[in-house]
């Protein structure tokens, strides 16, 4: 099945952006969490773009997955200037394009333990600057199961290598972002 080829697959390049990711840290302030809003934004918003000008799969529902609305939301919460649009960043075809949104859709997953850490430690809420993390919020494990079927019933066995450098892709633009590089 893809979804646990994908898993395994960009398991260290998960981590490697994991740890990167500030968000977490117990010192977090409102400035340095908008600044890491912005960098999110720089990969999020150009790869969402992209994924606009494919015609993916019904079965994903793209519109409702997309989040660079709730990091403007979150921009504009924190009085960061929000950044100018991106070109799009177009993945080579539909299955590199499943890629990136594996990529995309896990991020709601951590999401979760992020958006209480932000209202704990910093009082932010879906309202109020968290919105890009909370993403689904009581509706993320059903959306990730969705996610999940619809990954497994349209991805061919010959496709995936291609869906895997797709995953392999977004997580790099995030790797180089969050070390200050332009994605």
């Amino acid at each position: 099945m893809i979804m646990s080829r994908l898993k395994h697959s960009t398991l260290e390049q998960h981590h490697e952006v994991e740890a990167l990711m500030p968000v977490l840290q117990p010192d977090l302030t409102v400035s340095a969490y908008a600044r890491l809003l912005t960098q999110v934004y720089s990969v999020v918003q150009p790869l969402e773009a992209g994924l606009q000008s494919l015609p993916l799969p019904e079965a994903f529902d793209l519109p409702a997955r997309l989040k660079t609305p709730l990091l403007i939301q979150d921009l504009d919460a924190v009085s960061e200037p929000r950044p100018a649009p991106l070109p799009p960043l177009l993945p080579e075809g539909v299955p590199e394009a499943l890629g990136v949104l594996y990529v995309l859709e896990g991020s709601t997953l951590g999401g979760q333990v992020i958006g209480r850490h932000l209202n704990r430690a910093l009082g932010l809420t879906p309202g109020t600057g968290g919105a890009y993390f909370h993403a689904y919020g009581a509706r993320t494990g059903a959306m990730w199961k969705a996610f999940a079927q619809a990954m497994n019933q349209s991805v061919a066995s010959h496709e995936e290598d291609r869906v895997v450098d797709g995953a392999r892709v977004a997580f790099g633009a995030f790797q180089r972002v969050l070390q200050g590089m332009p994605a």
